[in-house]
């Protein structure tokens, strides 16, 4: 478990482009780990999840969108890319991860490989 916990990218700065980097929660299950990732403002076609070796790479565009004919007189929240890198260890099955994303929350559900979860011993 802290194999993942500890292995997010830290956020960072590229050229004139400010990377945030997004909360989040991690739960380990008997079965599974599930990680919250909290992304107010990003609607699904403006999340891209990618992985590349045991690495799962989150990309998220938070922006305010709204009707071009609205006039924007004072304006709170900004727009904002969120960056997060979660190094998967060798227990979890990285080929069936799935994920949800409502609300503003994406849901990651990472299984863990059979050879790990627990299983009972049948005594002869």
């Amino acid at each position: 478990m802290n194999e993942l916990a500890n292995q997010p990218l830290k956020s960072e700065k590229n050229n004139s482009q400010g990377y945030y980097r997004p909360h989040y929660q991690i739960e380990e299950r008997e079965d599974e780990t599930v990680v919250w990732v909290e992304l107010p403002g990003v609607a699904k076609d403006d999340l891209n999840l990618t992985l590349e070796k045991r690495d799962l790479i989150l990309v998220a565009e938070a922006s305010n969108h709204r009707p071009e004919s609205w006039k924007v007189l004072h304006r709170e929240s900004v727009d904002r890319t969120y960056r997060l890198r979660l190094h998967l260890g060798n227990y979890l099955d990285c080929e069936a991860i799935k994920a949800d994303m409502q609300n503003g929350v994406l849901a990651l559900t990472l299984p863990k490989a059979e050879a790990v979860k627990p299983r009972k011993i049948k005594i002869s």
